[in-house]
């Protein structure tokens, strides 16, 4: 990074409060470090701080390099990404005080050089922890080293921060996913986060693997432990300044900001609803009454950014935790596949390759049959098709692909969870005294959610999928056409059980 100079905020925290009756006035004039920035949430992050409080002295955003990528191009890609086109045009300058740091949170020191180390060390006021491996099938040595010994990590960098007001982790809110009511605190458990970590940098492969049988017996996957141990890294090693702990649930498109249905991954439930809407997925194991906990990613920006500003008002050197949940208003998961269906047929995708329907299983036993009959034989069928006229066989893949989706999420859709949100409401009636109150939603009081569901889908179309809403007329053509079929298909099913049944009677 290269030498700069600016001016921060360098007096107490408490007169930083006296001036601010504003999120953007709590902003101003201090200097950011996002961890993660080139995420789902750290783009947001990063979109609406620029947006919203351009006071900002600097952004400084920790970017690893890739194997075909250094830290430079990766952030010129990050800072060129359209949703940032808005801001540019109503805050040209902003730009400008958004710096790359090459580093990364995997790396011992965070593979910072001293240099920037100590452009950090003077210049960064506010931090957000939002870099993480969030892959569920991580092994456990992978997933501790980045988001449990890489939190750990940042909190020895902000210790040595000369002017910092407050730390922000962003964790997940299923960091303890076997108690089903979750309060506002960290939990600890039989693992001890020190412990866990030497075995995982010291300890031969033998070793790390029967820790980690032992783990998931406990916890659904090595990403969810790894959170939980970095929560605990943070409660053990809070020095002076106030720290919050952001637990989001399942993040999902935006509501409105920075526009409406914006998502930029294939993760999770994005996947699911692509692929539902693809007419590729026809089965699900979930139990239909649970709850599905989803939050638009705004929401998520929302109380992160909120959280920096609140947690200065309770300095009492504890970890203060914010459960960044839908549920106190929830929607459950046959809600949301009849919503996902509706809005598939009413707005069909391109190319879609059946026409759309999912059936909601709760047991694996039923599934594993469904998944024969709906999506192995008609994808291997399907492919023999392809491969005959020319185009290469692709269904089995995605068969495949969604087949370790629903392993991944399978824990998720058989259980659900009770999110207290103290802190929370707590934030929202301080909010309430703050003038520019108006720019943040901190509540889903009011989620309209096949509102919702109706605009992640086309967000999916317009931003993974890219598909260019003039071609419509050929969707709905295609989609009755596929209609067609499946009725078809529907009624030629019936004749053979039925002949099936007539044959064993007889």
């Amino acid at each position: 990074m290269n030498t700069m100079s600016v001016k921060i905020y360098e007096n107490t925290v408490s007169e930083k409060l006296k001036r601010a009756n504003s999120i953007e006035g709590f902003y101003a004039n201090t200097g950011i470090l996002i961890t993660g920035a080139t995420g789902f949430v750290g783009k947001g992050i990063l979109e609406k701080l620029m947006r919203v409080c351009p006071s900002i002295v600097a952004i400084f955003i920790l970017i690893r390099r890739k194997k075909n990528q250094t830290a430079e191009q990766r952030f010129q890609e990050l800072i060129n990404d359209p949703i940032y086109d808005s801001v540019k045009a109503i805050h040209p300058s902003v730009v400008n005080k958004v710096h790359p740091v090459e580093g990364d949170v995997s790396l011992a020191d965070l593979g910072l050089s001293p240099a920037d180390r100590n452009i950090l060390i003077k210049n960064v006021n506010i931090v957000f922890h939002v870099a993480a491996t969030v892959r569920f099938n991580d092994p456990l040595n992978v997933a501790v080293n980045t988001n449990t010994k890489g939190t750990a990590r940042i909190m020895e960098l902000c210790k040595e921060l000369k002017h910092l007001i407050s730390v922000v982790y962003i964790s997940t809110a299923y960091s303890n996913p076997n108690i089903f009511e979750i309060e506002e605190k960290v939990y600890t458990t039989s693992f001890k986060p020190s412990s866990v970590i030497n075995m995982c940098e010291t300890g031969d492969q033998k070793s790390i693997d029967l820790l980690e049988d032992e783990i998931l017996k406990i916890y659904p996957n090595t990403y969810t432990f790894s959170k939980n141990m970095a929560e605990q890294v943070i409660s053990n090693n809070i020095d002076s300044f106030p720290v919050a702990i952001v637990r989001p649930s399942v993040i999902g498109a935006s509501l409105k900001e920075p526009c409406p249905g914006w998502v930029d991954n294939i993760f999770g439930l994005t996947s699911i609803f692509m692929l539902i809407g693809k007419g590729t997925t026809r089965a699900m194991l979930v139990k239909r009454s649970k709850r599905l906990d989803l939050v638009p990613v705004d929401y998520v920006v929302d109380m992160i950014i909120c959280a920096a500003w609140h947690v200065t008002l309770h300095r009492n050197n504890e970890v203060k935790v914010y459960n960044s949940t839908s549920n106190a208003h929830p929607i459950r998961w046959n809600r949301m596949r009849d919503t996902v269906v509706q809005c598939s047929r009413e707005t069909p995708m391109n190319n879609i390759m059946w026409y759309p329907f999912c059936i909601l299983v709760p047991n694996q036993y039923g599934y594993n049959v469904l998944d024969i009959f709906l999506h192995i034989l008609p994808a291997f069928f399907m492919d023999i098709l392809l491969k005959l006229s020319g185009r290469k066989p692709m269904i089995m893949k995605t068969s495949k692909f969604f087949n370790q989706v629903v392993r991944a999420v399978k824990f998720f859709g058989q259980h659900e969870w009770i999110f207290h949100q103290d802190n929370i409401t707590d934030m929202i009636k301080k909010l309430k005294l703050l003038k520019d109150r108006d720019i943040v939603k901190l509540d889903l009081w009011d989620m309209n959610w096949k509102k919702y569901m109706m605009t992640y889908m086309a967000g999916i179309e317009k931003f993974v999928l890219r598909e260019d809403s003039r071609s419509i007329d050929a969707a709905q053509k295609r989609l009755l056409f596929l209609y067609r079929i499946h009725q078809i298909v529907l009624v030629s099913s019936v004749f053979v059980l039925l002949a099936i049944m007539l044959y064993i009677i007889n």
